[in-house]
């Protein structure tokens, strides 16, 4: 508005300017032209002012919507995340009560179960020590093993262990003979001295093949066992027991030195093969085996025989389980044969 007054303003001075030039009727019309376009500018003004009070207020309620509109949508906006935050605390707190109620669940059923694989495994084992000792099968020191020794080979089989310290002579002993109540006939053929015969858990001979493959492969202890009716109990021990194949008819290759509180009654066997009465391989005239009923390592025919008749009570006969150096030809009541990697 400002704008207009100035140009009026210019257009009086030039016209005080030519005054003197100007009649005084032109002056008059000249200042109604005047008075007449000035009031046509201020009426266009008011009109534009108008228009622009109306813009402005249009303006006005225009950023009065859009702060309403804000407004809405930030309270909207925090009850969403409010509702959303909601459910996923519920949810969540949903998941994990289910969580650790199934982790409770499994953790009491594991228990249970071991609780009841602890008692089957405590009772099944008492049970068959319970049985072996009421049937005098092992004594408390013995347990039953599996055995490959040679890698090279097929050959595997379970065999007995003697843990008892057996009079200072150690533990550790794996058995290949045990005699103890006679439930047992050891008057046996060929081929059952070589493959074996009886249980490993109770009397047995382990086999000619097994013990061959035991102690081929490094030198072995021999432990010997013998116990009389009296209930004395004696020792004989050698220190390199070494015995060959089948070929060589399992000869003894190797007793080693000899100690003990039984006497030696195994060093003159060495270098004689075995016999059985099927398969006579002794140095006598008769068949040994076939008079003693039994197989064994005879020469003409024995000092030690362990795996004769076996008779109850006080016998003196020389077919029967024998050890010349404690009881001369007097049977004996229990014998065990084991053997150990030497130290």
């Amino acid at each position: 508005m400002g704008i207009w007054y100035i140009v009026f303003a210019c257009v009086i001075v030039g016209v005080v300017a030519n005054d003197n030039a100007l009649p005084i009727n032109q002056i008059y019309s000249l200042e109604a032209a005047l008075t007449l376009a000035e009031s046509k500018i201020l009426e266009r003004i008011e009109r534009l002012s108008d228009k622009m009070n109306a813009f402005n207020d249009r303006v006005d309620q225009m950023k009065s919507d859009i702060s309403s509109m804000q407004l809405e949508l930030s309270t909207t906006k925090a009850a969403s995340r409010t509702t959303i935050s909601a459910c996923m605390d519920k949810n969540f707190n949903s998941v994990q009560m289910k969580t650790n109620e199934m982790l409770n669940t499994t953790q009491t059923l594991l228990g249970k179960l071991s609780d009841q694989l602890q008692h089957l495994t405590a009772s099944s084992k008492q049970r068959m020590i319970n049985v072996e000792h009421q049937l005098e099968r092992l004594p408390p020191a013995t347990s039953v093993y599996f055995m490959k020794p040679d890698s090279r080979f097929p050959l595997n089989f379970t065999v007995s262990h003697d843990w008892t310290n057996n009079h200072g002579f150690g533990d550790n002993w794996i058995v290949f003979q045990r005699r103890s109540n006679g439930s047992l006939n050891f008057n046996r053929n060929w081929t059952e001295y070589r493959d074996g015969f009886g249980d490993v858990r109770g009397d047995h001979w382990l086999g000619l093949d097994k013990l061959h493959a035991i102690v081929q492969m490094r030198q072995h202890e021999l432990l010997i066992v013998l116990e009389d009716f009296d209930g004395v109990i004696a020792y004989a021990h050698y220190d390199d027991f070494r015995i060959g194949n089948e070929t060589e008819k399992y000869v003894i290759k190797s007793v080693g030195r000899y100690k003990g509180t039984a006497g030696d009654s195994f060093s003159s066997h060495r270098d004689e093969k075995f016999s059985t009465h099927d398969q006579d391989n002794d140095k006598h005239t008769a068949n040994c085996a076939q008079w003693a009923s039994g197989g064994w390592w005879f020469y003409k025919c024995h000092k030690s025989y362990l795996n004769g008749a076996y008779f109850t009570g006080k016998h003196i006969q020389p077919a029967g389980i024998m050890w010349t150096h404690f009881r001369g030809t007097t049977s004996l009541k229990s014998s065990r044969m084991m053997v150990r990697p030497a130290e």
